[in-house]
């Protein structure tokens, strides 16, 4: 029987979906145990950077991967993609030094960037407004699930198998994935137009550096310090130079001639992105607080989140274009700090309410990040959509790394100030404000440190920032409305 069009492209999107899930994963999957890992390299003090090499690179060049569905369409973009993963993962295998596993991280991530970059555009590029929802909601959760449980899956190998393995399964998926996308995607032209070498430097540079700070900061300078002030100070000369370089360049990476709504967009994608990853990185530590280690059991509580941004997300996609993007996120950004108070009420009575509050985050989640993305395409040229999806994806992606590393970072210089970790109980506190203020205008400097309200402090600024962002949501327009 022969199949429809639209069937086909289906399966093509679903085989662009795999890509994703293994791209995602694959910046996970040595995510924690790295030295025991590999023990059978030899030793070597750079092992740290193992999962560093790829992120770097994998959002440097989400942007670039974006724009080339643009320039080449979306089916021939994707075999950059598939090369560069599938040599850099093949590398990996034969690694003889850590050294040279770090190296080809980098190149597997050149690889997944482009993947990922294209994913998100090819939604755009192959659907019309109203049926983008559907597509868009299998993208995020593909990206979701591989970055969820790509360290139980490295667990696994590791412990059944040999670190090695995990690499040729990501390679097989990836190979499928893009043999499935290649064989079922319709014909797309794209526009053909010249790629400016000058911009695409600066924009990938100025992601790569970004992404590089993020995984830096507080392993080999701390937050507040001369060297992260110099790479603050590089990141901001990139973004000048790359904005401005914009304006005159025939084909730049990043859209010039932004409007008021989506600037506002890109900066509510950026801090949800930074605050989710930030609160998962909080929630991970209040785990490790509270219960015993167990990377499986870690990974099922979190399978809660997902499960809890499914159905936001899925409902949100199918109606934002009737509703618009802003009350999606208002009501999103309430669940969130909703969600936080909540925890310390019932994150340590035992593994099911934990379980409970991440599943409770998850639907501030979920009614976010695909609903901005769907919106931002509804009101971008098809001509476009790489340009402006990339720029917003990267920016997310950008997100995701600052708000892991900075509460990370926080985490970090209070579990290094050698206290006992513990958590203020907000139901048994009188003047939990008083509290706070007490801490921070004493003794700023040892705000960090002082582990008794650590967390507390953290989930309090977290909460209020959120709180926040939603009054920015509530200024956005309706334009992204689907016109009847």
């Amino acid at each position: 029987m022969k199949m429809t069009p639209e069937l086909e492209r289906a399966i093509g999107m679903w085989g662009i979906a795999l890509c994703v899930l293994a791209a995602a994963a694959g910046w996970m999957f040595m995510r924690f145990g790295q030295a025991w890992s590999v023990a059978d390299l030899p030793e070597s003090g750079n092992v740290v950077y193992i999962v560093p090499a790829y992120i770097i690179s994998e959002i440097a060049m989400i942007p670039l991967g974006a724009k080339l569905a643009d320039m080449w369409g979306c089916k021939r973009a994707v075999l950059p993609g598939l090369f560069l993963f599938v040599v850099g993962a093949m590398l990996c295998v034969v690694s003889v030094s850590v050294e040279m596993l770090i190296t080809f991280r980098l190149v597997m991530g050149l690889g997944g960037g482009l993947l990922l970059g294209l994913a998100f555009t090819s939604v755009g590029r192959y659907y019309e407004k109203g049926a983008r929802g559907k597509c868009h909601e299998l993208m995020t959760a593909a990206f979701a699930i591989g970055s969820l449980f790509g360290t139980a899956v490295g667990y696994f190998f590791v412990e059944n198998f040999n670190w090695r393995m995990g690499f040729v399964i990501l390679s097989i998926a990836v190979m499928i994935g893009s043999a499935i996308a290649y064989r079922f995607l319709p014909r797309d032209q794209g526009e053909g137009v010249r790629m400016d070498p000058v911009n695409t430097v600066l924009v990938v540079a100025l992601f790569g550096v970004a992404a590089f700070y993020s995984q830096e900061v507080n392993v080999d300078f701390e937050l507040i310090s001369w060297p992260s002030l110099a790479f603050i100070a590089v990141i901001v000369a990139l973004l000048v130079a790359a904005m401005r370089n914009s304006k005159t360049s025939p084909n730049p990476l990043i859209p010039r001639g932004v409007t008021v709504m989506e600037k506002k967009m890109i900066f509510l994608m950026f801090a949800f992105s930074m605050c989710g990853l930030g609160l998962i990185q909080y929630f991970f530590k209040l785990y490790l607080v509270y219960y015993e280690f167990d990377i499986y059991v870690a990974s099922m509580m979190f399978a809660l989140l997902i499960a809890g941004a499914a159905g936001p997300s899925i409902l949100g996609s199918r109606k934002v274009l009737k509703t618009g993007v802003r009350p999606w996120i208002v009501v999103g950004a309430v669940l969130v700090t909703v969600a936080l108070v909540l925890t310390h009420f019932i994150a340590d009575k035992g593994v099911a309410q934990f379980g409970l509050s991440l599943f409770m985050f998850g639907l501030g989640l979920g009614c976010i990040v695909t609903q901005l993305i769907i919106s931002l395409q509804s009101f971008t040229p098809r001509e476009k959509m790489g340009q402006h999806t990339g720029n917003l994806m990267a920016v997310r992606m950008a997100g995701i790394v600052v708000g892991n590393a900075f509460v990370g970072a926080y985490m970090q210089e209070v579990k290094q100030s050698g206290h006992v970790t513990d958590v203020i109980d907000i139901s048994a506190t009188s003047d939990l404000l008083g509290s706070i203020a007490q801490h921070i205008l004493g003794e700023v400097s040892y705000a960090a440190n002082a582990l008794n309200d650590g967390f507390t402090v953290s989930v309090v600024i977290m909460a209020v920032v959120t709180a926040l962002l939603a009054v920015v949501a509530f200024t956005l327009g309706d334009d992204d409305k689907l016109q009847e």
